[in-house]
């Protein structure tokens, strides 16, 4: 065979060679590409899937609280505790997906904005760093800071602004309401680690907002004023925590007004303007409720569709009208696990 026509051939063999490489590269680019898609789609599906879920959770919690509201008002009965049902976790099993639910009442919390400038945020700022000489915070951590900046951050006629404008990326203080506890990580005095101690005991609600006697917590009743201790404090609170989850009879485990709150023995004497002349004003009834109208609703939603399982968290702040009107105030989908099952929610059964 002549040479010439010998290298022809192994040219062709080559050229073949190196088409059938290409169309395998390609054929297994798009067998990857459709995997990528399908796995996509499915992840999206999944995704959809548990929104839509979390979305009908979060109605289920609605329509139990608005329920809750209804059943106390026709029974004269309007008050809410520790030991109502709603404050029990619910977990939900569904096919191919678990649905969990955790109610926590904001009310029974410190509310950020009672330091929003007026008569009372002076008092509001003693409170709010009481109550952070309560918690156990880092060395480094200034309770007299956190509570000061806290009260300048809010004042527009402050001048917080001059510090965290020199700061990179600078920024100023808002001069307005918290809508959110997380924005304590903007002031100077607040770092993340402070912030998750400081964050199970504070909430962002309207200024005027009272404080759910029946479900606030011990150490955020301690701080109303220098004179009550945490153990006194404690035995208040245990009031509303001596029945269980669900108790039907609650008349016994929960402050039915006002009125017998401030007639507690622990805090008559404080209450009382010839007793307390420097703090009594602290115990305007005012300041506190027995029933809560702002809830937090954790919702945990989790897909079992064989090796693979989508979760989803979110949580929604509620707002119940005494009209019974119920509506959602805003979503957070930045919540972990420990969010809602032991870190945040401190006012158990």
């Amino acid at each position: 065979m002549p040479l010439y026509a010998s290298k022809q051939k192994g040219l062709a063999l080559i050229t073949v060679l190196f088409i059938f490489a290409l169309v395998s590269l390609l054929a297994v680019s798009m067998q990857k590409r459709q995997v990528m898609s399908m796995a996509q789609a499915s992840a999206t599906i999944n995704r959809t899937q548990a929104m839509l879920l979390a979305v009908s959770a979060e109605d289920v919690a609605k329509a139990f609280l608005k329920l809750d509201g209804k059943r106390d008002k026709d029974q004269g009965q309007e008050w809410d505790g520790a030991v109502e049902l709603w404050n029990n976790p619910v977990t939900m099993e569904l096919s191919g997906a678990e649905v969990f639910i955790n109610i926590r009442d904001l009310q029974g919390l410190f509310n950020l904005n009672s330091l929003s400038p007026g008569d009372s945020a002076e008092a509001a700022r003693q409170r709010f760093e009481r109550l952070l000489n309560s918690l156990s915070l880092p060395a480094s951590a200034s309770p007299t800071a956190i509570a000061a900046d806290t009260k300048e951050w809010l004042d527009t006629d402050s001048s917080a602004s001059n510090t965290y404008q020199n700061l990179t990326p600078s920024y100023s203080a808002s001069g307005m309401a918290f809508s959110h506890p997380s924005e304590l990580l903007l002031l100077e005095s607040v770092d993340r680690e402070t912030y998750l101690l400081i964050e199970p005991y504070v909430t962002a609600l309207p200024e005027s907002t009272a404080l759910n006697i029946n479900t606030t917590h011990e150490h955020i009743l301690q701080a109303w004023d220098l004179k009550l201790t945490l153990e006194q404090a404690k035995s208040v609170v245990e009031v509303a925590r001596a029945g269980s989850c669900g108790l039907e009879v609650r008349d016994d485990n929960i402050f039915q007004n006002t009125t017998d709150f401030l007639a507690h023995k622990n805090i008559e004497d404080l209450a009382d303007a010839t007793k307390n002349k420097t703090n009594y004003k602290n115990w305007d009834k005012g300041n506190f409720e027995v029933y809560s109208q702002y809830f937090s609703v954790f919702i945990m939603i989790k897909l079992n569709e064989g090796s693979d399982s989508t979760q989803l968290i979110m949580e929604s702040i509620v707002k119940r009208e005494k009209d019974d009107f119920i509506g959602v105030v805003y979503r957070d989908f930045s919540r972990k696990i420990e969010d809602i099952t032991t870190r945040l929610k401190i006012i158990n059964c």
